[in-house]
């Protein structure tokens, strides 16, 4: 019995656990867009690129409740792109993982990607 709930405590925290393997970067198969959660120098930047489309793209953030803004991508050189700073535009909710998704419309781009804080 003891066996049994040792092994039910550490699937379900591993279940539970952000993995080492959480994607903070994700680019189209097709090269045509990149997204990114990545910080740099100490701030947390979501970004996306693409050499596909231009127009507004949703950025939502989830962790214990979702937020999404809206914003306008820029020329960048030959691709349009946008930069933000994480803290800026939605609420820190303290340690944990958060998780990004990027939309087009009501198109997802790529998977969602997470960070840990």
């Amino acid at each position: 019995m003891r066996r049994l709930a040792l092994a039910v405590l550490v699937l379900g925290a591993a279940v539970l656990a952000p993995t080492a393997a959480a994607k903070v970067t994700y680019c189209a198969p097709t090269g045509d867009y990149c997204t990114s959660v990545k910080k740099v120098n100490g701030v947390r930047y979501l970004r996306i690129t693409s050499f596909a489309f231009n127009g507004r793209v949703k950025i939502c953030v989830s962790k214990g409740g979702r937020v999404c803004h809206s914003f306008r991508l820029t020329k960048a050189g030959p691709a349009y792109g946008l930069n933000i700073r994480w803290r800026r535009h939605y609420p820190d909710r303290g340690a944990g993982t958060y998780r990004v998704s990027f939309f087009l419309g009501a198109q997802r781009l790529g998977p969602v990607l997470a960070f840990v804080k």
